[in-house]
């Protein structure tokens, strides 16, 4: 008896899987819910709706490039992955060359939006690691002095934009892929010792307000109207906020502006001023459960590939959250490091996004 046409197409429709029943629903929740509370905290500490609007418009094309990501298959991405390295070298040679502002070469006008290629580097730069070192079986000693060699060389293209803080990060991202392969533990205290023998170089090759700036880091008051106010008026922020905070849009230091770059690196002071202790404990919580459900998706894969860009990108985003809440509170000096998700800027959103897509796409082919 032959089978209805009709009924064997509805059949293969309905046993057809639903791709979005296989997305990861809690991770989405707790990226939208981040990004949310961001835009209402850069509206808090700046007051500019074409501001919040034009994070927002930049979230929006965070999650597309999110959702498509986490539905691709990585193995069959792999020779792009390999070689994404080059593009981001190319940005960031194409804003030594022809930057946006003179003075600090760390952005490239597109026209409607300026383009941060240092943000990119940290991305493409673990991927390349990642996919280098897990081409074959095995990895020879050879390979890991490349990817560090690379490392070092996308970490003084940023340094010299100059952008400290993002050029510690775009070197971690290159680094934690050697170190989570398998570098032997000799070549690492080698590498320790090489790099407190450097100290007193990289002292002399800082610019002088980086070297205030650590300066000031051992004893804020010594510039409290310079270099200390940053520190001082943060702290007074998160001081003020005590257990529950001031409520939203009634932080003092932040509505009367006495918190500067409050809407970029210093948002979790308005935060802590605003929603007080618990509001902080509830953010970690939040960024300490995104953290540990990525780490699920990519926990039971064999592949080195998924473990050494699982395993950057999450400690990334971490040490980003840690670096920045640090360095609001007096704990380490004042470098350029935004909190994912919450701070102002598109590049910095958009790239922590397709971080999160790419740990995604991992889930159904591990």
């Amino acid at each position: 008896m032959s089978r209805n046409p009709l009924e064997f197409s509805l059949s293969s429709k309905m046993n057809k899987p639903n791709r979005w029943l296989d997305q990861d629903w809690l991770v989405l929740f707790l990226i939208i819910s981040l990004v949310s509370f961001g835009l209402m905290m850069i509206y808090s500490a700046s007051g500019s709706a074409e501001m919040v609007l034009r994070q927002g418009i930049f979230a929006v094309f965070g999650f597309v490039f999110m959702i498509y990501l986490s539905f691709s298959d990585y193995q069959r991405l792999l020779p792009i992955y390999l070689n994404v390295f080059w593009i981001g070298i190319f940005f960031l040679l194409v804003v030594l060359v022809i930057p946006s502002d003179a003075a600090t070469r760390r952005w490239i006008d597109l026209g409607i939006f300026g383009f941060q290629p240092s943000e990119l580097m940290r991305c493409v730069l673990t991927i390349s690691a990642a996919a280098f070192l897990s081409r074959n079986p095995g990895i020879a000693l050879r390979d890991w002095m490349i990817v560090i060699g690379a490392s070092f060389f996308s970490f003084y293209l940023v340094f010299i934009q100059p952008d400290l803080g993002t050029a510690i990060m775009v070197l971690i991202s290159g680094i934690l892929p050697v170190l989570i392969s398998g570098f032997p533990v000799s070549y690492q205290i080698l590498g320790i010792v090489i790099t407190l023998l450097s100290t007193p170089f990289i002292w002399m090759n800082l610019l002088e307000y980086q070297k205030q700036r650590v300066l000031t880091f051992f004893d804020p008051g010594s510039d409290p109207l310079g270099t200390g106010w940053n520190i001082i008026q943060s702290q007074i922020a998160v001081g003020s906020g005590s257990l529950f905070g001031k409520g939203f849009l009634q932080g003092t230091q932040s509505q009367l502006n006495f918190v500067p770059e409050s809407h970029t690196d210093f948002i979790f002071a308005v935060v802590a001023e605003e929603f007080g202790l618990f509001g902080v404990m509830g953010l970690f919580l939040v960024y300490l459960l995104l953290a540990f459900r990525l780490v699920m998706i990519a926990k039971n894969s064999d592949f080195l590939f998924v473990k050494l860009v699982a395993g950057t990108f999450i400690f990334l985003l971490l040490t980003y959250v840690a670096f920045n809440t640090a360095m609001v509170v007096g704990i380490l000096p004042v470098v350029g490091m935004p909190l994912p998700f919450l701070s102002q800027g598109g590049t910095a959103l958009i790239i922590n996004m397709i971080m999160i897509g790419i740990i995604l796409s991992f889930r159904r082919t591990v």
